[in-house]
């Protein structure tokens, strides 16, 4: 086989792992998904190198990049954290916000805790040209609720375990010595762990109950009713990048609310859900 075949067999091999994945949903192997994942890391290396020497042939490598991840996903019906973070990476390299934001997300719901996932998210969040605030109610809630909101899930729950414990040893101690200051102990650990669960509990129901989104299209007009013929509910349209909470969802429609709490409509291809 010569050099130019070898250097070929991958590529050809992921083209028709390509073709054979459009007409058959889950077709893909672990070879197969393996050989696209190489090659669409292998694609993203080159382009970062080349993002500043051929901005054109980086392009085209970062848009490999992001078709290959892109099936493994679809195809495969694999997700993982580290999956979504690449295609998060991927995108926002080729400048598409609103799908970079969709994946940090979603890569948010496997790895939360992973700093350059939050500080990639963060810097894209920053990019966007809307700049929605947060209602009042909210900000006061994420200020006197901070445990809640700042303290990723895996953490409360370690500390929820801490506290449980801790309410056990302090019982246990007072039953046998009944000393004052360890009733006190135990009530007090008693409070917080009721305070952990109940936060882990709203958190647990939000993530089956409650879907968060993101707008995909560069620009979208916001409207008072599931139809285009409806007037538009703000002066200016919403910009690709702005994330959402999904309210209510009618054929070809989705019913959003922002962070600063306003509403309105937008085509549901004008969007991704988390």
């Amino acid at each position: 086989m010569t050099g130019t075949m070898k250097k070929c067999l991958p590529t050809l091999l992921v083209t028709l792992a390509l073709l054979a994945g459009s007409i058959t949903a889950n077709a893909l192997d672990k070879p197969t998904e393996w050989n696209l994942y190489r090659e669409a890391e292998s694609s993203f290396r080159q382009a970062n190198e080349l993002l500043r020497t051929d901005p054109a042939k980086a392009k085209e490598l970062f848009e490999k990049a992001a078709l290959y991840f892109e099936t493994i996903q679809r195809e495969g019906e694999i997700e993982n954290g580290r999956l979504f973070y690449n295609l998060g990476n991927t995108y926002f390299r080729l400048g598409n916000l609103g799908k970079a934001i969709l994946n940090y997300r979603k890569a948010e719901k496997f790895i939360p805790n992973d700093i350059n996932l939050q500080q990639n998210l963060s810097y894209a969040r920053s990019r966007c040209l809307d700049k929605i605030e947060m209602k009042p109610q909210t900000q006061v809630l994420r200020t006197l609720f901070f445990w809640h909101f700042d303290l990723k899930g895996a953490a409360r729950a370690w500390l929820l375990t801490v506290f449980f414990g801790l309410l056990w040893l302090f019982a246990g101690a007072y039953l046998l010595t009944k000393k004052t200051w360890l009733r006190w102990g135990a009530l007090g650990f008693s409070v917080l762990s009721l305070l952990l669960a109940g936060s882990l509990g709203m958190e647990a129901y939000q993530q089956s109950h409650l879907r968060a989104g993101v707008i995909l299209e560069k620009e979208i007009v916001g409207r008072k009713g599931d139809s285009s013929t409806f007037e538009p509910t703000f002066k200016d349209p919403l910009h690709m990048g702005v994330e959402f909470a999904l309210v209510e969802e009618r054929k070809g429609w989705f019913h959003i609310e922002l962070a600063d709490g306003r509403r309105c409509w937008i085509p549901e291809s004008a969007a991704g859900l988390i």
